[in-house]
């Protein structure tokens, strides 16, 4: 007998989940990317709160050093600049082979390679940007100033700007730069991932930028190139160049 209020009180609370993932589902499908926005966001409050720091004191103390030397080295492989050379480099080289075609369809074919390096610029800077904006409003510090100095928290609306961690800005630049190439030439994408995935999981492994920075980095980079890609195509025309 005593159970039954037991039974009861279950009851009431798996109707109430029931009803919460119902709910969450409806918004999903109509506000997509305003409920992947909230998910990331939680996400990312969570592992502050309560993942972040001891994650950063565990890679510092347990992770080898050869492992660490080899992640220190492939994140300064992916430094900022190399995607913007890339980019700039198949904008210049396809305007001049545009201006060097003998055909139309030629002429067309080059002229739509420069204007998708133009998105995949376009794409990284943009997300870049709104990085610098996110990371003059938290003012997180870096890892390195836990470590040196204990601090382990926010500054906002600071100027010291290199010293703050989130988003990470490499990770951004990375997975902008990735998620513009899927799109622009498609057939390479496991590359794509696997490079954006190695250059952002660095930042943390290198204990330059917290796990949750590397998230939010993520975020920005393929949600502002996926909004970027819509502008791009609103038109019928398609970013692709490998048709």
């Amino acid at each position: 007998m005593k159970l039954r209020p037991l039974f009861a009180a279950f009851r009431l609370v798996l109707a109430g989940l029931r009803f919460a993932a119902r709910g969450a589902t409806h918004f999903s499908r109509r506000f997509p990317w305003t409920a992947a926005t909230l998910g990331v966001s939680l996400a990312c409050a969570i592992l502050i709160a309560f993942f972040d720091m001891r994650l950063a004191h565990a890679l510092r103390n347990n992770l080898p050093p050869e492992t660490f030397g080899f992640f220190k080295v492939l994140t300064d492989i992916g430094l900022t600049g190399l995607w913007y050379v890339l980019a700039a480099t198949m904008l210049l080289g396809a305007r001049i082979l545009a201006g060097f075609s003998s055909t139309i369809v030629r002429h067309d074919q080059f002229m739509n390679l420069a204007r998708s390096a133009w998105f995949m610029i376009l794409s990284m800077a943009s997300s870049a940007l709104l990085v610098q904006l996110i990371k003059f409003a938290f003012g997180r510090y870096r890892p390195r100033y836990l470590f040196d100095e204990g601090l382990y928290g926010f500054d906002p609306f600071g100027v010291h700007m290199a010293m703050y961690s989130f988003p990470s800005g490499h990770t951004q630049t990375v997975v902008a730069a990735m998620t513009a190439l899927t799109l622009i030439y498609p057939r390479y994408n496991l590359l794509y991932i696997l490079v954006a995935v190695l250059i952002g999981s660095s930042r943390a492994l290198a204990s330059i930028h917290y796990p949750s920075d590397v998230l939010m980095g993520a975020y920005v980079g393929f949600a502002v190139t996926m909004a970027l890609r819509w502008l791009f195509e609103r038109n019928g025309r398609s970013l692709r160049v490998d048709r």
